[in-house]
């Protein structure tokens, strides 16, 4: 793996601490939230029609796969190298960081459309369904300091 200079390290490590933290405390949130859904949907006499909920299945969909979508245009190379060249390093760690937090709200936005699904519904199991989907998203979109590192490495060289 190339060396990035010490400067940039400093603020690498300072930055990817920083979202690590954010994307832990939403996924915190995310795991609290299911929790309180699961314990109020069992507790929970009311039970909506499930066709009415189709929308709201359909809304995770799209924004569990649209998560994917954003990631692959967010982490482009050539938007990186634009925002390293007019920012410097510094807009560059502000903007994965900024990519980082934004793709962990989408997954807690999923979590909180299976809240109000298993709110609607009465049932504990669509709060799992969806907060499985939430972690799959928030799992494969946390941020990996390798990568930052190796983007940096790479901006280095521009």
């Amino acid at each position: 793996m190339e060396e990035i200079s010490a400067e940039n390290k400093s603020e690498l490590e300072k930055r990817y601490r920083i979202t690590t933290l954010i994307v832990a405390g939403q996924m915190t949130t995310t795991l609290v939230l299911a929790i309180v859904g699961w314990i109020y949907a069992g507790n929970s006499e009311s039970a909506i029609n499930s066709k009415s909920l189709i929308p709201l299945w359909i809304a995770v969909l799209f924004i569990g796969v649209g998560t994917f979508l954003l990631r692959r245009i967010l982490f482009k190379w050539e938007r990186l190298k634009d925002i390293t060249l007019l920012k410097g390093f510094s807009g560059l760690f502000a903007t994965l960081q900024t990519n980082s937090i934004i793709l962990g709200s989408l997954a807690e936005a999923i979590a909180i459309i299976g809240f109000i699904i298993a709110v609607l519904n009465g049932s504990g199991a669509d709060m799992l369904r969806t907060v499985a989907v939430a972690l799959i998203v928030f799992f494969i979109n946390f941020p990996r300091k390798s990568v930052w590192e190796k983007i940096a490495a790479n901006m280095e060289k521009v």
